[in-house]
């Protein structure tokens, strides 16, 4: 209970990271330690990061459908990365106006909280899931895109339940350099339902999903 509580309070801190935290998050993430060359890697492992080279056509609505649900769980991608590499996926889903402010954002906000997470027991999993879109606006170069997202988290090996949140997240894009490209996002707690079935421990979770990959749209 304490490696939760923890993780709570990080997630309300982290707030709205520069507008890239796309749900009210628990934080328990891979990261890597400073300065022992030790790696916690997630146990369920995120998809590969970046997005396909934009197609002829990349303007179209289901385009931008696409590159806003994978915009929508940005952070899962981030979590693992070193800063380099994370400032390197922020520079290239990024529009031109918006991308100083998150490369920025991870030295201020995802680095310490990397740091924070690295002090709780367990090894950390965390995986997000958008299970339902919409396109809430397309007029090019604009589009806007609204993702209804689920993130699941807790630590392996620690005597501890999975836990999830819900939250309904906003993404603005801007067609540029031939691709959507993430220019905004907000968010707001919730639809939450009611979980009929029993919590699985985080080690039965981890078990039952050895394997899988989540599931990413490409543009």
């Amino acid at each position: 209970m304490a490696a939760r509580s923890s993780v709570g309070r990080s997630a309300k801190r982290l707030g709205v990271w520069a507008a890239v935290v796309v749900a009210a998050l628990i934080a328990v993430v891979a990261l890597e330690s400073s300065g022992h060359g030790h790696r916690a890697r997630p146990s369920v492992v995120p998809a590969a990061v970046g997005r396909a080279p934009a197609a002829p056509g990349a303007e179209t609505e289901p385009a931008a459908l696409a590159a806003g649900v994978g915009d929508a769980t940005l952070m899962a991608r981030l979590f693992p990365l070193n800063p380099v590499a994370a400032r390197a996926v922020l520079a290239q889903v990024s529009s031109d106006a918006y991308r100083d402010e998150l490369v920025a954002a991870v030295a201020v906000q995802l680095v310490p909280l990397q740091a924070q997470v690295a002090g709780l027991a367990g090894t950390p999993i965390y995986r997000e899931s958008v299970l339902a879109a919409q396109v809430a606006s397309y007029a090019p170069p604009r589009a806007q895109i609204a993702a209804w997202v689920m993130l699941t988290a807790g630590q392996a090996g620690v005597a501890d339940n999975a836990t999830a949140t819900f939250a309904t997240v906003t993404v603005q894009l801007v067609f540029e350099h031939d691709a959507w490209k993430l220019d905004h996002t907000s968010e707001q707690p919730g639809p939450s339902p009611a979980v009929s079935d029993a919590p699985s421990s985080v080690d039965s979770l981890v078990t039952r999903l050895d394997g899988f990959a989540d599931w990413r749209p490409t543009s």
